[in-house]
């Protein structure tokens, strides 16, 4: 089995991370979980640390993209080749971490594919995933399924080829856009479609974040 690392950006999650660590460590060990507490004000980092994961606490939010980037530099100074990225309020099933791994065989990025529809998602998610997804499939020439599922695996060899200076919902856009055009390998898995109590964090501005990316491509590329 492929060396794996775990990043879980959290904020204000205590009543869920340590199921999700728990779960997450049917897989791997601890000392492969990667938290970092953006700013909570609950206690999600003491939480986490009784578990005995790696954590980092930020004192202030800075947003999920930040806790990501964060998560990864520190994993990028280790021995992984993968790196699988999951919500802290169970809204992923860490149950399908092996669905992850099995298919970086193919991919060098893996993401989760959920059921888009109105049935299954909120009004505003389904709307804006849909959008955003064929925005991302057309600025790309590839078939993108899912283009706001933060349930992913990355290659570490991806990680270090391409960057992002993102701190919102924008960063996974942004990566997942310059990995398409880099030519990596984009994969998508079938994943449960859960949502719970929580709220989306996406708010108007991060829509316009996305079109700041998304025309700066054309730019960079």
């Amino acid at each position: 089995m492929p060396k794996v690392a775990i990043a879980i950006p959290a904020r204000n999650a205590a009543n869920s991370i340590g199921e999700v660590i728990s779960q997450v460590t049917r897989f791997v060990s601890p000392e492969d979980v990667f938290v970092v507490d953006d700013g909570s004000s609950d206690q999600t980092g003491l939480v986490a640390r009784e578990k005995g994961v790696w954590l980092l606490r930020h004192a202030a939010k800075r947003g999920k993209g930040s806790a990501l980037r964060d998560a990864t530099i520190k994993i990028l100074e280790r021995d992984y080749e993968s790196v699988i990225t999951l919500d802290s309020d169970l809204q992923h099933d860490p149950g399908e971490i092996p669905s992850f791994i099995s298919a970086s065989r193919d991919f060098d990025v893996v993401i989760g594919r959920r059921t888009i529809s109105v049935d299954k998602m909120p009004v505003h998610r389904f709307l804006s995933n849909t959008i955003t997804t064929k925005l991302i499939s057309m600025r790309t020439g590839v078939n993108i399924e899912d283009s706001q599922c933060g349930y992913r695996l990355y290659k570490t060899a991806v990680l270090k080829a391409i960057h992002s200076n993102c701190n919102y919902y924008d960063y996974e856009s942004d990566l997942l856009i310059k990995a398409a055009l880099a030519g990596f390998q984009i994969g998508f898995v079938p994943i449960k479609t859960i949502y719970n109590d929580s709220k989306s964090g996406m708010r108007t501005i991060d829509i316009l974040r996305f079109i700041r990316i998304y025309l700066r491509s054309f730019i960079q590329n």
